[in-house]
């Protein structure tokens, strides 16, 4: 019986190569996608799965009251990892962790930037990254050692023997190599190449340690066996009291920081996670539509198949032996198309990674991953085939052996059905389409409030910031540098803030946050922002007490003009600056106060003329700061560069949702394509006569047409609505967003209409251009 099940498959795929190859084409496809996708998901939910003791890893989280929402952050003070030490016997280790961004490491001539975290001692206690050689823990408890990773190992040895090795650190200090641990997976949360002792950080900032005014680091610790959090939760609260003010820390399961990593009013509210909710309900839809699109190019050759069922069911076979039949046909087509699936993802996981911001791998001697495609395989074939397997096995041999083709109106119904649903997902992936590209094109036209195509930004790194006049004196030299100054952020972002500031009238109520942040001399001329009352920073006046805030700083403080002059704190409002966008582009500009600080700063700004001669100026640039600055790489990017990265999420995001539509786009024509072809077969009479009674080709076509568009046209009269109101919800989590307008919908609905008729018109005019003695030979 399987025997003769193959070869019928066999010998139908080969008769109806066309029918095979788009079968195949689609579910191809859809299982390629959903592989992919299946990656996706695996990756992000074995995130930190790593830890052997990940159960009982918990991070410090603060709850924030303030303007009657509770916001709630990652960072706490350096005191409390301190408290929780001592107080807290529940906490079996306790680490602060804090990231110190690129370090610069030296031997010899060879020297590179390493990205590095600071923590205590026990940090390598709660986060157990295997270890290749020597002893993290005690690294950690001496200054003068470092931890480094292989692959930092072999930049700079060849091999991971590193262990006893001196580096010099950021041109300031000599640390030994006391161990070396493997690569950091990419599904780690903490991802560094060095790990420094958090010793070097209270030598630098002595007293830091014990300051609770300081949210600038995290706090992990892991607790005993059988500790409750909730109540290790009350005791934090007890203990801490009111040294937090109104905030109060909680621990939060470190498992969770990477899939509900969201907050609303003080509690989880999703995030990765829905990330993922999202993409298992894409695949779903996406493999939906190569089983609706198998369904339908099945059914269409059920003319040619009524025949064959109706012989096997006179020669005894059953409806269930002819229903495994067809499903048999369908895990077979399944199962080919999951080779061809395979390779496509294979070839497009590249392409993938760099749309979607991953690091997906495809192991094909993971027996797992492929027990699972082939259980995908078999699941979307059994689907496919359901249909067509109990539409076809229900033919009646009597009625199709005399040549009655069985016309079912609700079996039409249903497969109309199908092809709008597949275009009412198409439609409205269309939609989202053209929404978020019109909302990232808006948002990126929007005045910045500054010019960013010349301004050059070079970060400081160890005890460059000292030597900060000698390199501005330097660049000043020269030709086509217009200004220099400095800052602790980069313009593009800004992570400081706070609530503390005071001036006059201040209420109750006026307890916001403002992002805060130092510069050097010459800030506003160097970054070209525009001045609406008041001056730069400036060497003549010395400013060392002075202050400068944007526009809604003011209007949030409620500050009347004139600003200048005002207190904030200590200091003197000596200016007031245009909002410019910085951190959210898709928010309002926050509040944003500026001080004076001729000390350590983080990034040196250059100001260029805009003259094309950028190459020999940035050349320039770099000779100069070798010969002021020697043995630190010379570092550069146009903050012009930055500010385009603040679009890679929603650039991805479009880029991901328009390929997905496209693919739906193509599976659904595929489906019209079935369906096309079974209403030219079902009217091959009718087309006959109307064209032995002079109906022309343009007549039929039109005939064939309107009746195939009306299913399209219901998908667009159902998609349309249901896309207004989730994009509607998805721009109003936007300060900056575009307004709906009836183009986008109309737009999407004429591309769906001429992508089903270019499909369409391929069955329908062949079958119109069909010689009417071939179809009513035997009447």
């Amino acid at each position: 019986m399987l025997k003769n099940y193959y070869a019928a498959t066999v010998r139908g795929m080969v008769k109806n190569r066309l029918f095979t190859f788009v079968n195949i084409s689609g579910l191809s496809i859809g299982l390629a996608l959903g592989i992919i996708f299946l990656l996706f998901v695996k990756g992000e939910l074995q995130y930190d799965r790593f830890h052997p003791n990940l159960s009982s890893i918990y991070g410090i989280m603060l709850n924030d009251p303030r303007e009657n929402v509770i916001y709630t952050g990652y960072t706490t003070t350096p005191a409390l990892a301190s408290a929780i030490r001592e107080g807290l016997p529940d906490a079996d280790h306790v680490t602060r962790v804090t990231h110190g961004g690129d370090q610069l490491l030296n031997i010899g001539d060879k020297s590179t930037y390493e990205n590095g975290y600071y923590a205590d001692a026990d940090f390598f206690r709660i986060f157990r990254f295997p270890v290749i050689a020597g002893d993290p823990v005690a690294a950690l408890s001496d200054p003068g050692s470092i931890v480094i990773t292989s692959g930092t190992a072999r930049k700079f040895f060849g091999s991971d023997d590193a262990v006893g090795k001196i580096f010099r650190h950021n041109q300031a200090r000599n640390l030994k190599v006391g161990a070396v641990i493997q690569d950091i997976p990419d599904n780690s949360t903490l991802r560094f190449d060095v790990m420094l002792p958090y010793q070097l950080i209270e030598q630098q900032n002595p007293g830091i340690s014990d300051r609770w005014d300081y949210n600038a680091m995290q706090t992990f610790v892991t607790l005993k066996p059988h500790v409750d959090p909730n109540i290790f939760n009350d005791k934090l609260k007890k203990l801490i009291g009111t040294r937090y003010g109104n905030s109060t820390p909680f621990a939060y399961p470190f498992a969770d920081f990477h899939l509900y990593n969201r907050f609303r009013d003080g509690k989880p509210a999703g995030g990765k996670i829905q990330v993922i909710q999202f993409v298992i309900i894409v695949g779903i839809f996406v493999l939906l539509l190569a089983c609706i699109n198998f369904m339908n190019l099945a059914t269409a050759r059920s003319a040619q198949r009524a025949r064959e069922v109706g012989v096997r069911k006179t020669l005894g076979a059953t409806r269930r032996q002819i229903v495994w039949q067809f499903l048999s046909e369908s895990m077979a087509m399944a199962l080919l198309a999951l080779v061809t699936g395979v390779l496509l993802a294979k070839l497009s996981l590249h392409a993938m990674n760099t749309l979607l911001h991953t690091h997906l791998t495809m192991d094909l001697a993971d027996w797992k991953l492929w027990l699972f495609m082939i259980g995908l395989a078999m699941v979307t074939g059994l689907i496919a085939g359901s249909y067509p397997a109990f539409f076809l096995s229900a033919f009646r041999p009597v009625k199709v052996l005399k040549g009655l083709m069985p016309g079912n109106r609700n079996g039409s119904l249903f497969r109309k059905g199908l092809v709008t649903f597949q275009f009412m997902i198409s439609i409205f992936l269309i939609i989202t389409t053209i929404v978020i590209f019109r909302q990232q094109r808006y948002v990126q036209e929007l005045p910045i409030g500054y010019e960013t195509e010349n301004l050059i930004d070079i970060p400081t790194r160890g005890n460059m910031a000292g030597k900060y006049d000698a390199i501005r004196e330097a660049f000043l030299q020269i030709p086509g540098v217009q200004s220099v100054s400095a800052g602790n952020d980069d313009l593009v972002r800004y992570n400081g803030a706070t609530n503390d500031l005071v001036w006059p009238g201040k209420t109750a109520d006026q307890n916001f946050m403002v992002n805060i942040s130092q510069v050097q001399y010459d800030w506003i001329k160097t970054a070209g922002l525009s001045l609406l009352e008041g001056r730069d920073f400036n060497r003549d006046f010395g400013d060392t007490m002075g202050c400068i805030l944007n526009e809604t700083a003011v209007k949030k403080m409620g500050l009347k003009p004139p600003v200048v002059g005002t207190l904030i704190g200590q200091n003197m409002v000596i200016g007031v600056v245009r909002n410019f966008s910085f951190n959210d582009p898709f928010d309002v500009t926050p509040p944003l106060a500026v001080f004076l600080n001729t000390g350590t700063l983080n990034h040196i700004f250059v100001r260029l003329v805009n003259d094309g001669q950028w190459q020999q100026q940035v050349q320039q640039l770099e000779a100069a700061f070798k010969k002021t600055a020697p043995g630190y790489p010379f570092e550069f990017h146009f903050t012009q560069d930055a500010q385009e990265r603040k679009f890679e999420g929603i650039r991805s995001t479009w880029q991901m949702i328009s390929v997905v539509g496209t693919l739906a786009i193509i599976i659904s024509c595929l489906g019209l394509l079935g369906l096309s072809t079974f209403m030219a077969e079902k009217r091959t009479r009718e087309i006959g006569i109307r064209k032995v009674f002079g109906a022309s080709v343009a007549r039929l076509w039109f005939m064939l047409s309107a009746d195939l568009m009306k299913p399209i046209l219901l998908a667009f009269l159902l998609a349309a609505p249901l896309a207004a109101w989730a994009m509607q919800v998805l721009l109003q989590h936007m300060d900056r967003h575009i307004t709906l307008s009836w183009w986008m919908f109309m737009l999407a609905g004429l591309l769906a209409v001429a992508i089903a008729l270019l499909t369409i018109s391929f069955q329908g005019i062949r079958a119109a251009m069909t010689n009417p003695v071939n179809s009513l030979r035997s009447e």
